[in-house]
């Protein structure tokens, strides 16, 4: 009843949903998403569980040879940690294994179930022999004892295994080419399964005495009674090899659910990567951690906290973990089960129209769905009703272990159920809070670029108020001197007049230079390059200061090579000429010498012209901010050396015009000056 409804279901659907990454998606056509996942999570616990079940097969089979080849009394992994590292390497080997191509695991995996076939017969056989050499069959083989014992669990684990085995061909439809492939695993899959049961079955019952047949490693025991220790062994190894082989089949079946999950966005999408030879790495990673914390909890921290029944503990949780296993893959089922009647009738039609799409008549389609979802609920009905080990957990004890472990794995189902839904809300009010963080950010810049605009128009105010105040007050002392002196000779009218000219023109010089600091950008494209000598420059700049120099007792040092020559506009470059050595002479004592030097520097096509004085210095943290608009220290705010605070700002856009860059250098202390230096091109630059 539990086999032939999933063999029919699965086989139609893998017909139906050929091309399908897994059944959850094709869930997805009949029920919702959650339902879908909730059934494809309950599939993958499942996975997990049978993970554990082939460890322990292995376990058990390893423990065995050891005891039929070297006796029974033979301690190989009897401490829980021993079974516990030996689990961890079989699911690391397994994870491992997974990961390879997949076409060659197939190869691999039909020689060892080929061998693992040979091994089962070799146990019927072994039975055959015990009987056709006159032994008579064991009172095991009519034991009329009821109940489950060890014995029963691991015969069950096997079942389990081969229900399990049912979902591998649909969650591997994406990824074969034949379009019978799933119908021909599912044909001859179960019948071989149920064949190897009751061969194994019939070994142990006739040849196993009764006192022995309850051992976990019963089938190497008949092999070992029939045909020797040697013929025992090699099944054996055969058998573990086998389950090992399970292990890496249901690793890559079960990581193909996370990894669909992750590509429809059900889960993380980091579990949707992939390695070179196309397998889901990154899900069978996850997947096997997961197992490996059930077996670490298990047989290595379980047993430590449960230190006086530590010989019971494993075995206690491997009952309680395959009577979870049992209800969670009957729920899935149950699910399962649901949805093949609501396509066919939800696409009715399509099937009309292609009744080769159908593998039975409907009616039996519906039928099997019926009977399925019953099984699966007697087969919980089941699980819960009586302990399979009464020797080592009470039917109270076995409902509450059970169905507490159930509720946790159907919690963490439904929250992942809720993933999806979860996590649009969450984007939902990330975006919403990344966009206010954006908006506050831009506010944020726009205010910060507001204040600064309102302190550079404080800082003009004030320096505009304090320069224009400055020559309007000389203008207006000269010309109401002359207003009043009626009196005064020629030669003095002339004079306060010619001062008050120098005022007007200190006024012009102050407009022209706030007019070329508001322009300044737009004229730059039209500067007019050429080849100059950049020695001739400097002394014709220097020219203009002579009436200053001589009044001040100073000098103008040049160290420039007659043959230099840069690539500059002439009329700019006096102007950043003029403008640094107007600031030398400004800002340092009289009879103090200025330089200006250039070095050439061949291998940037530059030349670096220096400007030397040896005025108060810049302090440090200001020699970066006297390059921009209406700076001035506030040493000079209130001191008797008038300025804009622009003659540096339109220098360095000037400079940067003609392609080169201007900084400065000083030590800010008093009598060591400051040197401001700046490059041109050497060359004309190519177009």
């Amino acid at each position: 009843m539990l086999w032939v409804p999933p063999c029919l279901r699965n086989n139609e659907l893998a017909r139906y949903c050929l091309g399908s990454s897994h059944e959850s998606i094709c869930l997805l056509s009949s029920l919702r998403v959650s339902w879908g996942f909730l059934a494809g999570f309950c599939a993958w616990v499942a996975g997990i569980m049978a993970l554990l079940s082939a460890c322990v097969a292995v376990l058990v089979m390893v423990n065995g040879i050891g005891r039929v080849w070297l006796g029974a009394s033979t301690t190989w992994l009897a401490a829980p940690w021993q079974q516990g590292l030996l689990g961890a390497g079989v699911l690391l080997l397994a994870g491992w294994l997974s990961t390879w191509p997949l076409r060659l695991i197939m190869r691999i995996a039909k020689i060892v179930i080929l061998l693992y076939l040979l091994g089962i017969a070799v146990v019927g056989l072994g039975g055959i022999v015990w009987l056709l050499s006159g032994h008579p069959p064991q009172p095991a083989l009519t034991t009329s004892q009821h109940g489950f014992g060890i014995q029963s669990i691991v015969l069950f684990s096997v079942i389990v295994l081969g229900l399990l085995g049912v979902e591998v061909p649909f969650n591997m439809t994406a990824e074969t080419t034949r379009p019978h492939a799933a119908r021909l695993f599912l044909r001859w899959g179960p019948p071989l399964v149920l064949l190897a049961y009751l061969l194994g079955t019939f070994g142990v019952k006739v040849v196993v005495p009764e006192q022995t047949a309850g051992v976990l490693y019963s089938t190497l025991i008949v092999v070992q009674m029939v045909f020797g220790i040697p013929a025992a062994v090699i099944v054996g190894c055969s058998f573990v090899c086998f389950f090992v082989m399970t292990a890496v089949l249901y690793h890559v079946a079960f990581a193909r659910i996370l990894f669909v999950a992750a590509v429809d966005q059900r889960l993380p999408a980091g579990l949707a990567r992939v390695n070179r030879f196309a397998a889901p790495s990154r899900a069978t990673t996850i997947q096997t951690i997961i197992a490996l914390t059930i077996v670490v909890s298990t047989f290595l921290l379980g047993s430590l906290v449960f230190a006086p029944q530590m010989a019971r503990f494993p075995l206690e949780v491997y009952a309680v973990s395959q009577a979870t296993t049992a209800v969670i893959w009957c729920l899935s089922m149950l699910i399962l089960f649901l949805d093949l009647p609501i396509l066919l009738g939800r696409f009715r039609t399509l099937l009309e129209s292609l009744p080769d799409q159908l593998i039975a008549p409907r009616w039996i389609l519906y039928l099997c769905a019926a009977g399925g979802a019953m099984a699966s609920l007697v087969g919980i009905w089941a699980t819960f009703t009586q302990s399979w080990e009464p020797d080592l957990i009470s039917t109270a004890h076995w409902i509450q272990s059970v169905g507490l472990s159930v509720l946790i794995l159907l919690a963490i189902g439904l929250l992942g159920a809720a993933y999806p839904r979860l996590w649009a809300r969450l984007e939902k009010q990330t975006a919403a809070a990344r966009e206010n963080a954006r908006l506050y950010n831009e506010l944020s810049v726009a205010h910060a670029q507001l204040r600064e605009l309102d302190q550079l128009k404080d800082a003009f105010l004030l320096t505009a108020s304090h320069e224009f105040r400055t020559p309007l007050t000389i203008m207006q002392g000269y010309l109401e001197l002359l207003r009043e002196m009626d009196d005064a000779s020629p030669d003095i009218r002339r004079s306060f007049l010619d001062k008050a000219c120098r005022a007007c023109d200190e006024l012009v010089l102050l407009q022209a230079n706030i007019m070329d600091a508001s322009r300044l950008e737009v004229d730059a494209a039209t500067l007019h390059f050429a080849s100059m000598a950049l020695g001739d420059i400097c002394t014709a700049v220097i020219d203009l200061f002579e009436p200053l120099l001589l009044q001040q007792q100073r000098s103008i040092e040049v160290d420039i090579a007659p043959s230099m020559l840069v690539w500059t506009d002439e009329m700019r470059l006096k102007q950043v000429l003029h403008n640094l050595m107007a600031n030398a002479l400004r800002y340092s004592p009289p009879q103090t010498p200025i330089r200006v030097t250039a070095a050439g520097e061949q291998e940037a096509g530059m030349v670096r012209v220096s400007v030397i004085d040896r005025g108060l210095g810049i302090p440090a943290d200001k020699q970066e901010v006297i390059f921009d608009k209406f700076v001035r220290l506030d040493r000079d705010m209130y001191g008797t050396v008038r300025g804009s605070g622009l003659g540096l700002f339109i220098t360095r856009q000037l400079v940067e015009a003609m392609g080169g860059t201007i900084t400065v250098e000083s030590s800010g202390i008093k009598g060591e000056g400051s040197t401001f230096l700046f490059t041109l091109p050497l060359t004309k630059r190519a177009e």
